[in-house]
Protein backbone atom coordinates (compact mmCIF):
# COMPACT_ATOMS: atom_id res chain seq x y z
CA UNK A 1 0.00 0.00 0.00
CA UNK A 2 2.89 2.50 1.18
CA UNK A 3 4.49 1.20 -1.75
CA UNK A 4 1.58 2.05 -4.37
CA UNK A 5 1.11 5.90 -2.76
CA UNK A 6 4.62 6.54 -2.78
CA UNK A 7 4.51 5.23 -6.57
CA UNK A 8 1.40 7.71 -7.17
CA UNK A 9 3.51 10.43 -5.44
CA UNK A 10 6.50 10.05 -7.74
CA UNK A 11 4.05 9.93 -11.23
CA UNK A 12 2.53 13.60 -9.75
CA UNK A 13 5.77 14.86 -8.99
CA UNK A 14 6.98 13.16 -12.66
CA UNK A 15 3.64 15.13 -14.69
CA UNK A 16 4.19 18.19 -12.65
CA UNK A 17 7.90 18.37 -14.08
CA UNK A 18 6.77 17.26 -17.65
CA UNK A 19 3.89 19.97 -17.40
CA UNK A 20 6.33 22.78 -16.33
CA UNK A 21 8.61 21.74 -19.01
CA UNK A 22 6.03 22.05 -21.66
CA UNK A 23 4.74 25.44 -20.49
CA UNK A 24 8.67 26.26 -20.45
CA UNK A 25 9.25 25.14 -23.88
CA UNK A 26 6.19 26.76 -25.50
CA UNK A 27 7.40 29.78 -23.49
CA UNK A 28 10.28 29.73 -25.19
CA UNK A 29 8.79 29.17 -28.84
CA UNK A 30 6.61 32.27 -28.42
CA UNK A 31 9.42 34.49 -26.44
CA UNK A 32 8.21 37.68 -28.08
CA UNK A 33 4.59 37.27 -27.28
CA UNK A 34 5.44 36.21 -23.93
CA UNK A 35 7.47 39.44 -23.27
CA UNK A 36 4.36 41.49 -24.85
CA UNK A 37 2.39 39.88 -21.97
CA UNK A 38 4.69 40.21 -19.49
CA UNK A 39 5.42 44.14 -19.82
CA UNK A 40 1.69 45.00 -20.01
CA UNK A 41 1.22 43.19 -16.71
CA UNK A 42 4.01 44.98 -14.99
CA UNK A 43 2.49 48.34 -16.57
CA UNK A 44 -1.10 47.46 -15.28
CA UNK A 45 0.23 46.55 -11.89
CA UNK A 46 2.04 50.15 -11.66
CA UNK A 47 -1.06 51.81 -12.92
CA UNK A 48 -3.53 50.03 -10.58
CA UNK A 49 -3.29 52.72 -7.95
CA UNK A 50 -3.31 55.38 -10.57
CA UNK A 51 -6.95 53.39 -11.77
CA UNK A 52 -7.91 52.79 -8.57
CA UNK A 53 -7.75 56.25 -7.67
CA UNK A 54 -9.48 57.85 -11.16
CA UNK A 55 -11.95 55.03 -10.36
CA UNK A 56 -13.20 56.60 -7.04
CA UNK A 57 -13.96 59.73 -8.12
CA UNK A 58 -17.38 61.23 -8.57
CA UNK A 59 -18.69 63.85 -11.03
CA UNK A 60 -22.05 64.78 -9.95
CA UNK A 61 -22.43 61.55 -8.04
CA UNK A 62 -21.41 59.47 -10.98
CA UNK A 63 -18.19 57.45 -11.15
CA UNK A 64 -16.07 57.47 -14.14
CA UNK A 65 -16.30 54.79 -16.27
CA UNK A 66 -14.18 51.80 -16.22
CA UNK A 67 -13.04 52.10 -20.08
CA UNK A 68 -12.44 55.83 -18.92
CA UNK A 69 -10.58 55.03 -16.06
CA UNK A 70 -8.29 52.57 -17.63
CA UNK A 71 -7.61 54.64 -20.78
CA UNK A 72 -6.69 57.22 -18.53
CA UNK A 73 -4.18 55.56 -16.89
CA UNK A 74 -2.68 54.02 -19.63
CA UNK A 75 -1.98 57.64 -21.61
CA UNK A 76 -0.59 58.78 -18.40
CA UNK A 77 1.54 55.68 -18.23
CA UNK A 78 2.82 56.32 -22.07
CA UNK A 79 2.91 60.18 -21.42
CA UNK A 80 5.46 59.94 -18.68
CA UNK A 81 7.26 57.27 -21.04
CA UNK A 82 7.37 59.55 -24.27
CA UNK A 83 8.10 62.99 -22.50
CA UNK A 84 11.34 61.35 -20.94
CA UNK A 85 12.44 59.84 -24.41
CA UNK A 86 11.44 63.40 -26.21
CA UNK A 87 13.70 64.96 -23.79
CA UNK A 88 16.43 62.47 -23.99
CA UNK A 89 16.25 62.25 -27.67
CA UNK A 90 17.66 65.87 -28.24
CA UNK A 91 20.76 65.06 -26.28
CA UNK A 92 21.60 61.57 -27.70
CA UNK A 93 21.76 63.50 -31.20
CA UNK A 94 23.99 66.42 -29.76
CA UNK A 95 26.11 63.72 -28.46
CA UNK A 96 26.62 61.66 -31.60
CA UNK A 97 27.13 65.40 -33.43
CA UNK A 98 29.88 66.39 -31.36
CA UNK A 99 31.51 63.33 -30.85
CA UNK A 100 31.22 62.92 -34.79
CA UNK A 101 33.17 66.32 -34.80
CA UNK A 102 35.72 65.77 -32.33
CA UNK A 103 39.49 66.06 -32.52
CA UNK A 104 41.01 62.85 -32.10
CA UNK A 105 44.62 63.90 -32.03
CA UNK A 106 43.64 66.45 -29.63
CA UNK A 107 42.15 63.96 -27.47
CA UNK A 108 44.73 61.66 -27.10
CA UNK A 109 46.82 64.15 -25.91
CA UNK A 110 45.25 65.37 -23.17
CA UNK A 111 44.67 61.96 -22.55
CA UNK A 112 48.24 61.11 -22.42
CA UNK A 113 49.13 63.71 -20.09
CA UNK A 114 47.68 61.99 -16.80
CA UNK A 115 47.94 59.00 -17.57
CA UNK A 116 51.53 58.81 -17.77
CA UNK A 117 53.03 58.85 -14.62
CA UNK A 118 50.61 55.32 -14.72
CA UNK A 119 52.44 54.51 -17.56
CA UNK A 120 55.95 54.76 -16.32
CA UNK A 121 54.33 52.59 -13.39
CA UNK A 122 53.08 49.88 -15.23
CA UNK A 123 56.99 49.75 -16.94
CA UNK A 124 58.42 49.38 -13.99
CA UNK A 125 56.13 46.85 -12.49
CA UNK A 126 56.10 44.59 -15.28
CA UNK A 127 59.67 44.35 -17.35
CA UNK A 128 58.18 42.30 -19.71
CA UNK A 129 56.69 45.40 -21.60
CA UNK A 130 58.27 47.14 -23.83
CA UNK A 131 59.34 50.86 -23.91
CA UNK A 132 56.90 51.89 -26.75
CA UNK A 133 54.22 50.58 -24.30
CA UNK A 134 51.81 53.26 -23.68
CA UNK A 135 48.22 52.90 -22.30
CA UNK A 136 46.88 55.68 -23.47
CA UNK A 137 47.50 54.80 -26.93
CA UNK A 138 45.35 51.91 -26.32
CA UNK A 139 42.65 53.57 -24.57
CA UNK A 140 42.83 55.96 -27.24
CA UNK A 141 42.56 52.76 -29.84
CA UNK A 142 39.99 51.46 -28.12
CA UNK A 143 37.74 54.65 -28.15
CA UNK A 144 38.70 55.11 -31.52
CA UNK A 145 37.12 51.74 -33.03
CA UNK A 146 34.35 52.71 -30.85
CA UNK A 147 33.19 55.52 -32.26
CA UNK A 148 34.19 54.96 -35.99
CA UNK A 149 32.35 55.94 -39.55
CA UNK A 150 31.31 52.38 -39.81
CA UNK A 151 29.78 52.22 -36.67
CA UNK A 152 27.78 55.13 -36.67
CA UNK A 153 26.80 54.26 -40.27
CA UNK A 154 25.93 50.47 -38.79
CA UNK A 155 23.92 52.72 -36.06
CA UNK A 156 21.98 54.70 -38.23
CA UNK A 157 20.82 51.88 -40.28
CA UNK A 158 19.18 49.36 -37.46
CA UNK A 159 18.17 52.77 -35.86
CA UNK A 160 15.42 52.24 -38.30
CA UNK A 161 14.26 48.78 -38.06
CA UNK A 162 14.13 48.84 -34.33
CA UNK A 163 12.20 52.02 -34.83
CA UNK A 164 10.31 49.88 -36.60
CA UNK A 165 9.27 47.34 -34.19
CA UNK A 166 9.70 49.67 -31.42
CA UNK A 167 6.48 51.16 -32.82
CA UNK A 168 4.61 47.92 -33.42
CA UNK A 169 5.68 46.50 -29.58
CA UNK A 170 4.34 49.53 -28.10
CA UNK A 171 0.81 49.13 -29.74
CA UNK A 172 0.54 45.32 -29.05
CA UNK A 173 1.72 46.30 -24.99
CA UNK A 174 -1.00 49.57 -24.94
CA UNK A 175 -3.25 46.94 -26.41
CA UNK A 176 -2.85 44.54 -23.92
CA UNK A 177 -2.43 46.84 -20.84
CA UNK A 178 -5.78 48.88 -21.53
CA UNK A 179 -7.47 45.46 -20.69
CA UNK A 180 -5.43 44.18 -18.13
CA UNK A 181 -6.19 47.44 -16.45
CA UNK A 182 -9.65 47.12 -17.20
CA UNK A 183 -10.50 43.73 -16.59
CA UNK A 184 -8.76 43.30 -12.71
CA UNK A 185 -7.88 39.44 -12.33
CA UNK A 186 -7.96 39.26 -16.43
CA UNK A 187 -3.98 37.71 -15.99
CA UNK A 188 -4.14 36.18 -13.01
CA UNK A 189 -7.34 34.16 -15.04
CA UNK A 190 -4.66 33.51 -17.70
CA UNK A 191 -2.32 31.88 -15.70
CA UNK A 192 -5.03 29.76 -13.83
CA UNK A 193 -6.00 28.47 -17.15
CA UNK A 194 -3.02 26.41 -17.26
CA UNK A 195 -3.26 24.45 -14.37
CA UNK A 196 -6.11 22.05 -13.00
CA UNK A 197 -8.95 23.03 -10.64
CA UNK A 198 -7.12 21.05 -7.79
CA UNK A 199 -4.93 23.42 -8.20
CA UNK A 200 -6.17 26.37 -8.12
CA UNK A 201 -5.77 27.85 -4.42
CA UNK A 202 -2.02 27.08 -4.88
CA UNK A 203 -1.77 28.76 -8.00
CA UNK A 204 -3.85 31.96 -6.41
CA UNK A 205 -1.97 31.76 -3.20
CA UNK A 206 1.66 31.49 -5.72
CA UNK A 207 0.43 34.99 -8.08
CA UNK A 208 -0.18 36.57 -4.70
CA UNK A 209 3.08 36.23 -3.65
CA UNK A 210 4.75 36.95 -7.20
CA UNK A 211 2.64 40.54 -7.25
CA UNK A 212 4.06 41.80 -3.69
CA UNK A 213 7.47 40.42 -4.51
CA UNK A 214 7.64 41.55 -7.72
CA UNK A 215 6.15 45.07 -6.57
CA UNK A 216 8.72 45.55 -4.41
CA UNK A 217 11.73 44.45 -6.57
CA UNK A 218 10.36 47.31 -9.21
CA UNK A 219 10.11 49.47 -6.36
CA UNK A 220 13.91 48.78 -5.52
CA UNK A 221 14.71 49.10 -8.73
CA UNK A 222 13.27 52.75 -8.72
CA UNK A 223 15.14 53.51 -5.77
CA UNK A 224 17.83 52.29 -6.99
CA UNK A 225 18.01 54.39 -10.20
CA UNK A 226 17.07 57.70 -8.16
CA UNK A 227 19.96 56.89 -5.89
CA UNK A 228 22.48 56.59 -8.91
CA UNK A 229 20.80 59.64 -10.71
CA UNK A 230 21.59 61.68 -7.21
CA UNK A 231 24.53 60.63 -6.51
CA UNK A 232 26.11 60.89 -10.30
CA UNK A 233 24.13 63.96 -11.03
CA UNK A 234 25.57 65.73 -7.35
CA UNK A 235 28.64 64.48 -8.87
CA UNK A 236 28.81 65.74 -12.11
CA UNK A 237 28.04 69.45 -10.37
CA UNK A 238 29.63 69.98 -7.56
CA UNK A 239 33.03 68.05 -7.95
CA UNK A 240 33.24 68.10 -12.50
CA UNK A 241 31.84 71.07 -13.02
CA UNK A 242 28.86 69.98 -15.54
CA UNK A 243 26.09 72.47 -15.56
CA UNK A 244 23.23 71.53 -13.25
CA UNK A 245 20.15 70.39 -15.74
CA UNK A 246 22.82 68.29 -18.18
CA UNK A 247 24.53 66.81 -15.01
CA UNK A 248 21.23 65.57 -13.63
CA UNK A 249 19.80 64.57 -17.37
CA UNK A 250 23.19 62.51 -17.27
CA UNK A 251 22.26 61.12 -13.81
CA UNK A 252 19.31 60.06 -14.82
CA UNK A 253 20.91 58.54 -17.93
CA UNK A 254 23.54 56.33 -16.11
CA UNK A 255 20.86 55.53 -13.60
CA UNK A 256 18.22 53.84 -16.10
CA UNK A 257 21.33 52.19 -18.04
CA UNK A 258 22.11 50.93 -14.66
CA UNK A 259 19.27 48.88 -14.72
CA UNK A 260 21.33 46.47 -17.21
CA UNK A 261 23.98 44.38 -15.18
CA UNK A 262 27.59 44.87 -15.78
CA UNK A 263 26.97 46.32 -19.26
CA UNK A 264 24.86 49.37 -18.31
CA UNK A 265 26.90 50.84 -16.07
CA UNK A 266 29.90 51.67 -18.22
CA UNK A 267 27.66 52.53 -21.35
CA UNK A 268 26.31 55.35 -18.74
CA UNK A 269 29.66 56.34 -17.56
CA UNK A 270 30.88 56.28 -21.14
CA UNK A 271 27.80 57.92 -22.20
CA UNK A 272 27.92 61.20 -19.45
CA UNK A 273 31.88 61.43 -19.93
CA UNK A 274 31.57 62.02 -23.90
CA UNK A 275 28.53 64.58 -23.24
CA UNK A 276 30.35 66.28 -20.41
CA UNK A 277 33.25 67.13 -22.39
CA UNK A 278 31.75 68.17 -24.92
CA UNK A 279 30.57 70.70 -22.49
CA UNK A 280 33.39 71.45 -20.54
CA UNK A 281 35.94 71.18 -23.89
CA UNK A 282 38.75 69.42 -24.42
CA UNK A 283 40.84 72.57 -25.28
CA UNK A 284 41.72 73.21 -21.35
CA UNK A 285 44.91 72.74 -20.03
CA UNK A 286 43.90 69.72 -17.61
CA UNK A 287 41.35 68.66 -20.46
CA UNK A 288 42.87 64.68 -19.59
CA UNK A 289 42.74 64.99 -15.87
CA UNK A 290 39.12 66.33 -16.34
CA UNK A 291 38.29 63.02 -18.35
CA UNK A 292 39.56 60.89 -14.98
CA UNK A 293 37.83 62.92 -12.73
CA UNK A 294 34.54 62.57 -14.74
CA UNK A 295 35.39 58.84 -14.90
CA UNK A 296 36.08 58.56 -11.28
CA UNK A 297 32.74 59.95 -10.54
CA UNK A 298 31.14 57.20 -12.58
CA UNK A 299 33.14 54.36 -11.38
CA UNK A 300 32.81 55.45 -7.47
CA UNK A 301 28.96 55.73 -8.35
CA UNK A 302 28.92 52.19 -9.76
CA UNK A 303 31.00 50.39 -6.60
CA UNK A 304 28.75 52.22 -4.13
CA UNK A 305 25.64 50.62 -5.70
CA UNK A 306 27.90 47.31 -6.22
CA UNK A 307 28.65 46.96 -2.36
CA UNK A 308 25.93 48.85 -0.90
CA UNK A 309 22.93 49.48 -3.10
CA UNK A 310 22.44 46.21 -4.62
CA UNK A 311 22.69 43.35 -2.04
CA UNK A 312 20.58 45.20 0.03
CA UNK A 313 17.74 46.52 -2.43
CA UNK A 314 18.14 43.16 -4.52
CA UNK A 315 17.75 40.77 -1.63
CA UNK A 316 15.31 42.64 0.29
CA UNK A 317 12.94 42.88 -2.42
CA UNK A 318 13.03 39.50 -3.58
CA UNK A 319 13.86 38.01 -0.31
CA UNK A 320 16.75 36.20 -1.57
CA UNK A 321 20.32 36.26 -0.49
CA UNK A 322 22.81 38.72 -2.29
CA UNK A 323 25.10 35.81 -3.52
CA UNK A 324 22.30 33.56 -4.91
CA UNK A 325 21.22 36.63 -6.74
CA UNK A 326 24.46 36.84 -8.20
CA UNK A 327 24.55 33.41 -9.28
CA UNK A 328 21.20 34.26 -11.24
CA UNK A 329 22.20 36.59 -12.99
CA UNK A 330 25.48 35.20 -13.97
CA UNK A 331 23.88 32.02 -14.89
CA UNK A 332 21.01 34.32 -17.26
CA UNK A 333 23.92 35.69 -18.76
CA UNK A 334 25.18 32.87 -20.55
CA UNK A 335 22.02 31.88 -21.25
CA UNK A 336 20.32 34.30 -22.77
CA UNK A 337 22.99 37.91 -22.76
CA UNK A 338 21.99 40.85 -21.88
CA UNK A 339 18.21 40.33 -22.53
CA UNK A 340 18.50 37.17 -20.16
CA UNK A 341 20.04 39.65 -17.02
CA UNK A 342 17.47 42.32 -16.92
CA UNK A 343 14.68 39.29 -16.67
CA UNK A 344 17.22 37.22 -14.33
CA UNK A 345 15.70 38.04 -10.70
CA UNK A 346 12.10 39.01 -12.01
CA UNK A 347 11.56 35.14 -13.29
CA UNK A 348 14.02 33.60 -10.95
CA UNK A 349 11.46 35.07 -8.01
CA UNK A 350 8.21 33.52 -10.09
CA UNK A 351 10.19 30.20 -9.95
CA UNK A 352 11.01 30.42 -6.20
CA UNK A 353 7.39 30.80 -5.69
CA UNK A 354 5.91 28.43 -7.77
CA UNK A 355 8.34 25.89 -6.53
CA UNK A 356 7.40 26.46 -2.73
CA UNK A 357 4.02 26.00 -3.64
CA UNK A 358 4.26 22.61 -5.31
CA UNK A 359 7.33 21.47 -4.39
CA UNK A 360 8.10 22.37 -1.19
CA UNK A 361 8.49 18.71 0.08
CA UNK A 362 12.50 18.38 -1.73
CA UNK A 363 15.32 20.31 1.09
CA UNK A 364 16.73 22.28 -2.10
CA UNK A 365 13.41 24.24 -2.42
CA UNK A 366 12.82 24.44 1.07
CA UNK A 367 16.34 26.28 1.28
CA UNK A 368 15.85 28.18 -1.18
CA UNK A 369 12.46 29.52 -0.13
CA UNK A 370 12.70 29.84 3.12
CA UNK A 371 12.74 33.56 3.78
CA UNK A 372 9.17 34.02 1.06
CA UNK A 373 6.54 35.11 3.60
Amino acid sequence: MKKRELMNQLGKYIAGIAGALIIMFLAWIFADILIYILISAILSLIGKPLMSHISSIKIKGHSININLSASITLIVILGLFFSFFFFVAPLVGDLIGSVRSMDMNTLNEKIGIPLSTFNNYLLETFPGLTAEFKIENIIFNEFKNLINAETITNFFTSITSFVFDFAIGVFIVSFITFFFLKEKDMFSNMVLALFPDKYETNVKRALNSVFNLLARYFIGISLETVLITLLNGLGLYFIGGVHFSLAIVLGLISGILNVIPYIGPWLGGIIGVLISMTEIGLNIPDAGMVIITLALIFFITHMIDVFLFQPYIYSNSVQAHPLEIFIVILIAASIGGIIGMLVAIPAYTVIRVFAKEFFSNFKLVQKLTEKIE
